[in-house]
């Protein structure tokens, strides 16, 4: 919705057909074995020399282009590694997926970080090939050292043997949970890939204090690694539960609050919390969104702790929290502040009382109102459950492109970047996965199990899948977007909009079925999803809106056409309007369409009154056509005193608050009394397109 899709621009196409071209050629040698692989120190050598022709980079002028290709999907393996049989590279078939085998690799270079995390492995017998891990941490969270490094020691579940394009040999993991990375004291690493020394003096305190010391540096990743290690060297319960404390932080701050939850209720004896672990507690709730706890945690904490300032500071935030969730109540002005950084997190809860998820008859799941609504009214104000900013839609010096050489669907921005996201997201929470993989999939099989060795299934292919159904494309601000198209000399009501390259998954949002004629709209301050009733209406009644806005004088097959992705034939009024409508009557509109734009880009002079009367006709014919039903008198003459009234709200697109708004300027020459209630529409239709009145004022009276 919104994305901005390239899959049909020619200079796309072309590098799409290359890809294709190629993975075709490497199919065509699907189960033949390899025996010309070559010595692992020319793998090596080569690798190494590439990664240093790399650190050189590209002049700081260049543009460059990272593509994520997306194969052929295949499921994880979903057995134990205990239940699987060992394989050698030597053995494997290429473009094949081992099943029911493992194998165990040592790494032999550094790493290099392209759209996939790589090094060159070798297996037990010395053979070596280039390893491919996709879906990784990204580098400014995780750094590549930290994912691979020499002499490192990892399992391969179910392992995935290719030809890359270049001719070389690799093994593409698809999946996190296909990989096991082994402690270097592991009894399963075989005796000669063991260190011949053992280094002495890394006891849980010295581990602990080299953990300090990255934190002190912000190298997140590394202490997670040297807090994990003194974890497992702790000679006693005491030792354990300091660093267990100690890594809570760190997940805070990699953003994994859930992990970080964990880590603080094993850091203290739960009869005699300690002050850090409380307060650790309360953070993580507060981050994985349960406010209700978080403050409850903190109740705790400044009950044992009075002193403790950071804890008031604190319950001021979630008692904020907690009235946006009750009451809806948000103070939009600060969300705009809070939108001016990069990325435009922000800090709010999500609202979401007047809406409940039900079966929605030949749709699968929808959203439905739970009690009536006034156009206009809040229905929902969501925060994003994974959200990539992409800039601000102007062209960067790094352009990221999603390939599915499946689908042949290319995208431009940052669902490239949301797919890995999520893919952590779920690996490091895996309670989101059930709600997430819930989101429509089409006819993806999931994975029947959810976890195995310890670690959470998750399928990179079902949440691309999902990801390409469910995500939105988004502005910084839709407020910033409108403004942008009414200050230009775009037609605000020609459908084309806008396609954005920042995109975001929003779980409730995302139930929203589609209408080319919705009764709600959506729009977004940041990662904030707002969504707002564009008519009246009752309780218990579905809520949709346009994946893909109307095209004037589009026809039947087009809008069809347009809306394939999705998998779906739309059967809204207007569709049926233009199944019936013939294309020889579509031309003849668009003619007319045209010539009226001429006419009104070359207006005459005439009487003045004349043209007020004209001028509010012609206004409200326009929102007639929008569906609107509108008692307007003057200029019409159905009521004996002047009145203005919408009855039934139709279309609310990006023209309807400024012709509320050139209304209430007729109005202010032709019946002075009514100005006001113009100008009542004009900000409740504004409100329906931004999200918001609070600008309202700001915006009109500098437009009027």
């Amino acid at each position: 919705m919104d994305i901005k899709d390239v899959s049909n621009e020619s200079k796309y196409i072309g590098y799409l057909k290359q890809l294709q071209g190629a993975a075709e050629q490497a199919a065509r040698r699907k189960g033949q074995a390899v025996r010309d692989h070559p010595p692992s120190q020319q793998l090596v050598s080569s690798f190494l020399m590439k990664l240093m022709a790399a650190s050189y980079g590209p002049r700081s002028d260049e543009n460059t282009i990272a593509t994520t290709q997306v194969p052929a999907p295949y499921p994880p393996c979903i057995d134990s590694v205990n239940d699987l049989e060992p394989i050698m590279i030597s053995d494997m078939r290429l473009e094949t997926h081992h099943r029911g085998k493992k194998i165990m690799l040592r790494v032999l270079t550094p790493p290099d970080r392209m759209t996939a995390v790589m090094a060159i492995v070798e297996d037990e017998k010395g053979i070596a090939v280039l390893l491919q891990l996709y879906h990784q941490p990204e580098e400014t969270i995780v750094p590549t050292t930290e994912i691979l490094n020499p002499n490192m020691v990892c399992i391969l579940k179910e392992p995935f043997f290719k030809c890359a394009t270049d001719g070389t040999y690799s093994l593409r993991v698809d999946h996190p949970c296909d990989m096991i990375r082994l402690d270097g004291a592991d009894d399963r690493i075989p005796s000669h890939w063991r260190p011949s020394t053992v280094i002495s003096g890394e006891n849980s305190t010295d581990l602990r204090k080299q953990g300090n010391d990255a934190v002190q540096a912000k190298k997140w990743a590394e202490a997670l690694r040297l807090y994990s290690s003194a974890i497992l060297a702790g000679q006693n319960l005491e030792e354990r539960q300091l660093a267990f404390l100690n890594r809570s932080l760190v997940n805070l701050n990699m953003d994994r609050p859930k992990q970080a939850l964990l880590d603080a209720e094993k850091a203290t004896n739960p009869a005699m919390p300690s002050e850090k672990s409380l307060f650790r507690k309360a953070r993580a709730l507060y981050e994985l969104g349960d406010y209700q706890q978080s403050l409850e945690m903190l109740e705790k904490l400044t009950q044992s702790f009075p002193e403790n300032k950071a804890a008031s500071s604190e319950k001021g935030r979630l008692h904020e929290r907690l009235n946006e969730q009750r009451t809806g109540e948000y103070k939009f002005k600060q969300m705009y502040k809070q939108a001016e950084k990069a990325p435009p997190f922000i800090d709010c809860a999500t609202f979401s009382a007047p809406v409940e998820i039900r079966e929605s008859p030949g749709r699968g799941k929808g959203l439905f109102t739970t009690k009536a609504v006034s156009a206009g009214e809040l229905l929902l104000c969501e925060k994003a459950f994974s959200y990539s900013f992409a800039g601000d839609e102007q062209s960067t010096k790094q352009t990221k492109m999603l390939m599915n050489l499946a689908t042949k669907r290319i995208v431009v921005g940052g669902q490239a970047r949301l797919l890995s996201l999520i893919v952590q997201k779920l690996y490091h929470n895996s309670s989101l996965s059930a709600e997430f993989g819930d989101l429509h999939h089409a006819d993806y099989q999931k994975a029947t199990v959810l976890e195995t060795d310890g670690t959470p299934v998750v399928d990179s292919f079902l949440v691309e899948k999902i990801n390409s159904l469910n995500c939105f494309g988004a502005p910084r601000t839709s407020r910033e977007s409108y403004l942008k198209a009414t200050s230009s000399s775009r037609d605000m009501t020609d459908g084309e909009g806008f396609k954005y390259t920042t995109s975001g998954i929003w779980l409730l949002a995302s139930r929203i079925n589609h209408s080319c004629v919705g009764n709600c709209r959506r729009s977004f301050i940041g990662d904030m999803q707002i969504v707002r009733a564009t008519r009246d209406l009752p309780a218990g009644t579905e809520l949709f809106f346009c994946y893909r806005l109307p095209v004037p004088f589009e026809s039947y097959q087009e809008t069809q056409k347009g809306l394939n992705h999705w998998g779906f034939t739309c059967g809204c009024g207007l569709c049926l309007r233009k199944k019936a409508t013939s294309g020889s009557i579509l031309q003849r509109r668009k003619v007319l369409a045209d010539d009226l734009r001429r006419l009104l880009d070359h207006p005459g002079s005439g009487n003045e009154a004349k043209q007020l009367n004209m001028a509010a006709k012609m206004i409200l014919k326009g929102l007639e056509a929008l569906g609107h039903s509108i008692i307007a008198c003057p200029p019409n003459d159905i009521t004996d005193r002047p009145r203005l009234e919408v009855k039934r709200w139709g279309v609310a697109n990006d023209a309807v608050p400024w012709v509320f708004n050139n209304l209430a300027n007729v109005y202010d020459q032709l019946a002075p009394g009514l100005c006001s209630a113009a100008e009542h529409y004009a900000e409740v239709s504004y409100t329906m397109v931004v999200g918001e009145k609070e600008t309202w004022p700001e915006v009109f009276s500098s437009s009027s």
